[in-house]
């Protein structure tokens, strides 16, 4: 595995960075010059072939994209439109249509020969239309495509915003530093579930350790290292600001409090079949939190007690039941897909301070997988089930939230070429809010990568 994929998979939930889209793709069909070999951090990727059989839509453009890409250049873009709809139950019922563009900028300074072992990351996204996830009743998001960036209103439309800037540099084969902007969403990685909701599933439970809200923002300014002993085990560590900088540079917020995160990931094999797993610690501190083992204070009015400090724990883990291939190649699990042909199960926990999180403890898992239809190699599909708990709380607990909520969702992806993919998706969502029905939501996703 590449150092890249090893620094976009290792880190934890609001720890770093998310996955490239179309990362990592089809090698190029050329053989790489013996300067290509030494040098570069991302790897070469192949543009070229047919519409119906290429990776990107676009294609190499007239064989400039490649060039480009020996030189230290790269681009990639993918668009995603969701129609969902809110059928039975929530706030409302109604459908909704949106869409979002997320651009990757990608210098790599040591293949263009500048700085070794250097690379510089800009994203950019853009989102329009409405999503259901005001309409849904939940807490968590029904549709993480159009909830990310974070804006004050829901459904804010944004014409293009910064959201990722960082400067990663490697030290060493084992050892790497970055500094800079960075995306939370996709670093709770897992072969089976994870992501940005524009592949594999769209809902937040199936995509995060959701008691990690709390504390951690979507886009943030931070840094971090990581420590690589071997291809299969990576240790991580970062400091960021706790406080969201979706659509400003987060300088003026550095005031706001922080989270120290540390994280450890391993592969392995069982019975010759690929599994994976991740144990992450978060501290947050220098922020206000809500002390619910405090005493409410009645001046007028309910005072809550405030604390500053607070922490959560969690875990995922992935494990291939049945596999087509016997390849030996480590597994990205930052690409947002299913590497092998065959299917396998997957699961994520967490526990959170019970004196400031009201949700204290979360679990999901099902089982997901590629090519389980002749003819359909490229499919892909899975089935989730999510459990919440809320702790009992004065003022909370039987009047605000229930004491557990259950979220469950199924999809069916169709590729219709290697960068065209059209979802298709159900949810159904028990609240954890009292007062709010459950929801079913279904609808459909098209992902268009250029």
């Amino acid at each position: 595995m590449n150092a890249l994929c090893l620094l976009l998979t290792m880190f934890p939930h609001g720890n770093a960075t998310a996955p490239i889209p179309g990362e990592p793709g089809e090698p190029d069909p050329r053989t790489p010059s013996d300067d290509d070999k030494s040098r570069g951090i991302l790897p070469l990727l192949g543009y070229g072939g047919e519409l119906a059989s290429r990776a990107y839509l676009t294609g190499d453009w007239g064989g400039r994209r490649t060039q480009l890409a020996r030189q230290g250049w790269r681009f990639d873009l993918a668009f995603t439109q969701n129609v969902f709809g809110v059928t039975d139950g929530g706030q409302d019922e109604d459908w909704r249509y949106g869409g979002k563009v997320d651009a990757l900028f990608n210098l790599d300074l040591d293949r263009m020969g500048v700085v070794p072992g250097a690379l510089v990351t800009m994203r950019t996204e853009s989102r329009y239309g409405r999503s259901v996830n005001d309409i849904a009743g939940t807490l968590l998001p029904v549709d993480d495509v159009l909830f990310f960036p974070l804006t004050d209103e829901v459904d804010e439309d944004i014409p293009i915003t910064i959201t990722e800037l960082r400067y990663t540099q490697f030290l060493s084969k084992k050892l790497g530093v970055f500094v800079g902007k960075l995306t939370t969403l996709g670093g709770d990685a897992n072969e089976f579930a994870s992501g940005r909701g524009d592949t594999q599933f769209v809902s937040h439970t199936f995509l995060s350790a959701s008691v990690t809200a709390l504390i951690n923002p979507y886009s943030t300014l931070g840094l971090g290292v990581l420590v690589m002993p071997n291809p299969h085990l990576t240790l991580s560590s970062s400091l960021y600001s706790s406080a969201d900088s979706s659509t400003t540079t987060g300088f003026d917020d550095l005031d706001e409090g922080w989270v120290s995160s540390t994280s450890v990931r391993g592969q392995y094999c069982l019975g010759g079949k690929p599994g994976g797993m991740m144990l992450t610690g978060q501290y947050g501190f220098d922020n206000d939190f809500a002390d619910f083992s405090g005493q409410f204070v009645d001046q007028g009015g309910v005072t809550l007690p405030l604390t500053h400090d607070t922490w959560n724990v969690f875990w995922n883990g992935w494990q291939y039941l049945s596999v087509e291939d016997s390849s030996e190649k480590p597994i990205d699990i930052s690409d947002g897909r299913a590497d092998r042909q065959g299917y396998g199960l997957f699961a994520r926990c967490a526990l959170a301070d019970r004196d400031t999180n009201p949700v204290d403890f979360v679990a999901s898992g099902g089982i997901a997988g590629r090519g389980m239809l002749d003819g359909r190699d490229e499919d892909s599909f899975g089935i989730g089930y999510g459990f919440s708990h809320t702790h009992e709380q004065t003022f909370v607990t039987g009047n605000v939230l229930d004491d557990r909520g259950s979220r469950f969702e199924v999809y069916y992806s169709f590729t219709i070429t290697p960068a065209i993919e059209l979802s298709a998706h159900a949810q159904y969502a028990d609240q954890l809010l009292e007062s709010i029905d459950p929801a079913t939501i279904v609808g459909l996703r098209l992902r268009l990568q250029f």
